[in-house]
C-alpha cells in the first residue's frame, strides 16, 4: 500500500510536470512560430530598397506577369536564358524605380487623373502601350471600336482571363505617365543661358592651323621622382572610389562532358535498321514520322538544289515509296522515303482576302464569312478584286488584295503551301497566325518537278546508362576530392583538366561553362575559400546542359573598397604620375620664351605643326585625344604661346597659326540645342541621381 501511495504521489508530480511541458510547449511554439515567421521573412527577402523589404513572392509574381506578356508576344511557351535574364531585369528596374519614385511623386504632388488615363486609353492621346495593343500591324492605325469593345467586354465578363492582363496595363500606364511628367518637370526646370551659348558658338565650325611642343609622361623615366608610403596613402585616402570592388570569388573546375558513347551509336544504328521494312511499306508516311521519328513530318516540296547531292539523286529517279538509306547527317541517322511529287512554281503572283482572328468565337465567325465570300466569288456575282477592296482587313485591300510576285520562303508557311499548290486563278482558303484567307494565284512561274520526302530520323544522344556512367564519375571525383586540396590532387591523380573562373553573386554566365548560375550561386551561399562548391542538395556534383561539374573555392574578396596593399602597384603608378606632372609644369613654366621655338629650345624639344584641328572635338594625330587641349584652344588668340596645359598623357604649349570657319547657327539656336541636350539627359539623370542616394540591397542572388 506504501509503494502505491508513493506511485500516486509521484504521479500527481508528474502529471504537474507534464501539464507544465505542455503549457510550456504551448507558450513556446507560439513564440517559436512567430520567431520562424520573422526568421522566414528574412529568408524570403530579396530586397530592401530605402528600408522596405521586398519577399520572394511578391517579386516571382511580378515576374511570372512580365513573362506571360513576353510568350504572348514572342509565340513562345518557355524563356530562353537570355530573355529570362532580361525579364528578371526588367523586374528588379520596375520595383526599385516604383519604390524611389512613390516618395517623390507624394513630395512634388505628382498623380494622373481619371480624364488623363482615359484619354490615354480610347481618347486622343492614345499610350504608346494602347497604340502597340490595338494597333494594325501593317498600317500602324488603331480602331478605337475595337478598345471600347474589348472594354466593354471585359467589365461585362469580370472574370475573364483578359481582366487580369488589362488591370496590369493599366497599371503599367498610369507609372509610365507619371514618370513622364516627373521628367518633364525636371526638363523644364533647364535652362541654357547665353554665356553657354556663346562659348559653344565660338568654336562651331572652327578649325585652326597650330604649332605644339609635348613632352609626355610616359617618356619621363620613373626613377626621376621618388614616391613615399604617406604619399601612397594620401592618394588612394582621396581616391577611394577608384579602387571599390564587388564580392567575387575565383573558382576551379572540371567538366566530365556527357557525351554519347560507342554503344548508344550502335544502338541507334540498329534500330534505324531494324524499322526501315516497317516504315518502307507503312501507308501513312506522315503518322509514321510524327509517331517514331524525332522530327515531325514536314509537309514541303524540295527542288534537287535543296537536297545534298547524292539524296537528290536518288529523290528524282525513285518511285513513290521508295527508301533511301541508312545515312547519317551529322549525329543524326536518317531514312528518306518519296512520299510525293508535283511540278510546282517557284515564284507567283496571287491576291488575297484576309479576316483577322483573336480568338475561336472570332474565328467560327470568320470561316463562315469567308465561305459566303468564296461562294460570291466562284457564282461570278463579284470579282475577287471587288470582294477584297470591300471585306479584306489586310493593306493590300485598296489594290484589290493584289500581293504582286513573291518566291518561297516569302510568306509564312501554311499561306505559302495554299498559294504554290493552287492552280492558276483557284480560290484557295487557309488560316494562319493572321487569320483567314482567301487566295488566288493570278500567275504563276515555269513549273518544274518537286519531291516530298518522308524523314525518318533518330538522333544519337547519351542513353541512361552513359549519363549514370558519366554522373557516377562525377561523383566519385567529389567524394575523393573533399576540399580544394584535394580537389588538385585528384586532378592530377585521373589525368584531367582543371580550369579557373571568376564569378560574381549575381552572375549566370561562368566563362567556360556558358549558362552556370546554379554554380554561381552555390559559390555564394555557404561555400568558403577552400571548400568544394556544394548545391543546396548537398551535391558536389552539378549538372549542366551536357556535362556534369565538380569546383572548388581558390579565392574570394568580399564587396568594399580593395585594401591599399592589393592596389599599391596601381596607386604608386597614379602618384609618379601626378609627381611627373608637376614636374614637367614647373619645368614648362621656367623654359617659357617669347616664341614658343624659344620655349621648345629652352626645353630641348621640337616645336611641331598641324592642321586641320576642329575646335569642337579635334584631336592632333601627334598628341592623341586630349580634351583640355581643346578648351586651351577655344580661348587662344592667333600667334599667342599657351601656358603649359596638363593633359591625360602629358604637358603640352600651343599656338594658334591659322583660325578659319564662321558660326552657321544663332545664339538663339545654340541655346535651343543646349536645352534639348540636357533635357534628353535629364531624363536618365534625375532618376540615376536618386538611385545612387537611396540605399538599395539587392538579395536576388538567394533566389535566381
Amino acid at each position: 500500500m506504501a509503494t502505491l501511495q508513493k506511485l500516486r504521489n509521484q504521479a500527481g508530480l508528474l502529471v504537474a510536470i507534464v501539464i507544465f511541458i505542455a503549457l510550456a510547449a504551448f507558450i513556446l511554439g507560439d513564440l517559436l512560430k512567430s520567431g520562424s515567421s520573422m526568421i522566414r521573412g528574412e529568408q524570403l527577402e530579396i530586397a530592401e530598397i530605402d528600408g522596405e523589404s521586398i519577399e520572394y513572392p511578391e517579386f516571382q509574381e511580378r515576374f511570372n506577369q512580365i513573362s506571360e506578356v513576353y510568350k504572348q508576344n514572342n509565340q513562345v511557351n518557355t524563356l530562353d536564358e537570355e530573355a529570362y535574364q532580361q525579364i528578371l531585369n526588367q523586374t528588379w528596374d520596375n520595383i526599385v524605380r516604383e519604390i524611389i519614385m512613390s516618395d517623390i511623386y507624394d513630395e512634388i504632388g505628382i498623380e494622373v487623373t481619371s480624364e488623363e488615363m482615359f484619354d490615354l486609353v480610347q481618347g486622343n492621346n492614345l499610350h504608346p502601350i494602347i497604340q502597340q495593343v490595338f494597333g494594325n500591324q501593317q498600317t500602324g492605325q488603331v480602331d478605337k471600336g475595337q478598345i471600347i469593345q474589348f472594354l466593354k467586354y471585359i467589365n461585362e465578363n469580370p472574370d475573364a482571363p483578359q481582366k487580369a492582363s488589362w488591370l496590369n496595363i493599366e497599371r503599367e500606364i498610369l507609372k509610365a505617365q507619371k514618370y513622364t511628367k516627373y521628367t518633364d518637370l525636371v526638363a523644364k526646370g533647364l535652362y541654357a543661358n547665353s554665356l553657354q551659348a556663346e562659348n559653344n558658338l565660338a568654336i562651331k565650325n572652327k578649325v585652326a592651323d597650330l604649332k605644339f611642343i609635348q613632352k609626355k609622361f610616359n617618356s619621363v623615366p620613373d626613377s626621376t621622382v621618388s614616391v613615399t608610403e604617406s604619399e601612397l596613402e594620401t592618394y588612394y585616402n582621396n581616391h577611394i572610389d577608384n579602387y571599390k570592388q564587388e564580392a567575387q570569388k575565383i573558382i576551379k573546375y572540371v567538366a566530365f562532358n556527357i557525351a554519347p558513347s560507342e554503344q548508344d551509336e550502335k544502338d541507334v544504328a540498329k534500330w534505324i535498321n531494324n524499322i526501315k521494312d516497317e516504315f518502307a511499306n507503312t501507308e501513312d508516311n506522315e503518322q509514321f514520322v510524327n509517331m517514331n521519328a524525332d522530327t515531325r513530318f514536314e509537309d514541303v516540296y524540295d527542288k534537287a538544289d535543296v537536297l545534298n547531292n547524292e539524296l537528290a539523286e536518288w529523290a528524282f529517279d525513285a518511285e513513290i515509296n521508295d527508301v533511301y538509306g541508312p545515312y547519317k547527317e551529322n549525329n543524326v541517322y536518317k531514312l528518306a522515303k518519296l512520299s510525293d511529287t508535283r511540278m510546282l512554281p517557284d515564284s507567283v503572283r496571287a491576291s488575297h482576302i484576309l479576316l483577322r482572328v483573336e480568338n475561336a468565337n472570332q474565328a467560327q465567325v470568320a470561316a463562315q464569312t469567308i465561305d459566303s465570300l468564296k461562294n460570291v466569288i466562284e457564282n461570278g456575282e463579284a470579282t475577287f478584286a471587288e470582294v477584297a477592296r470591300a471585306n479584306s482587313q489586310d493593306g493590300s485591300a485598296a489594290d484589290g488584295g493584289d500581293l504582286g510576285w513573291f518566291n518561297r520562303g516569302s510568306m509564312v508557311a501554311p499561306f505559302e503551301r495554299a498559294a504554290f499548290r493552287a492552280q492558276r486563278n483557284e480560290v484557295v482558303q487557309v488560316q494562319t497566325q493572321f487569320g483567314i484567307h482567301l487566295i488566288k494565284v493570278t500567275e504563276q512561274g515555269t513549273k518544274t518537278k518537286h519531291v516530298q520526302l518522308a524523314i525518318l530520323d533518330r538522333e544519337v544522344t547519351p542513353s541512361t546508362k552513359t549519363y549514370q556512367d558519366v554522373y557516377a564519375q562525377a561523383s566519385r571525383f567529389a567524394a575523393n576530392a573533399q576540399n580544394l586540396e584535394g580537389f588538385d590532387n585528384q586532378v592530377q591523380e585521373d589525368g584531367l583538366r582543371a580550369r579557373n573562373a571568376t564569378i560574381k553573386e549575381n552572375d549566370r554566365q561562368v566563362a567556360g561553362l556558358g549558362a552556370a548560375r546554379s554554380i554561381a550561386r552555390a559559390a555564394f551561399q555557404e561555400n568558403d575559400e577552400g571548400e568544394l562548391v556544394v548545391g543546396n542538395d548537398k551535391s558536389a556534383v552539378f549538372e549542366l546542359d551536357d556535362k556534369f561539374v565538380v569546383a572548388a573555392i581558390v579565392s574570394e574578396t568580399e564587396e568594399g573598397n580593395r585594401p591599399l596593399k592589393s592596389v599599391k602597384s596601381s596607386v604608386e603608378l597614379a602618384v609618379i604620375k601626378e609627381k611627373k606632372k608637376e614636374m614637367l609644369l614647373n619645368n614648362f613654366n621656367s623654359a617659357i620664351g617669347s616664341t614658343i621655338e624659344e620655349t621648345g629650345k629652352n626645353l630641348d624639344l621640337q616645336a611641331e605643326s598641324a592642321q586641320g584641328f576642329n575646335f569642337e572635338f579635334g584631336s592632333v594625330n601627334a598628341i592623341g585625344y586630349e580634351p583640355v587641349i581643346n578648351g586651351a584652344a577655344a580661348a587662344l588668340e592667333v600667334n599667342k604661346q599657351s601656358k603649359p596645359i596638363a593633359g591625360r598623357n602629358g604637358v603640352y604649349i600651343i599656338e594658334l597659326t591659322a583660325v578659319a570657319g564662321e558660326p552657321s547657327q544663332s545664339i538663339k539656336a545654340i541655346k535651343e540645342s543646349l536645352y534639348q541636350n540636357a533635357s534628353y539627359r535629364a531624363n536618365y539623370q534625375a532618376y540615376e541621381t536618386l538611385k545612387e542616394n537611396t540605399e538599395i540591397e539587392d538579395k536576388r542572388s538567394k533566389f535566381y
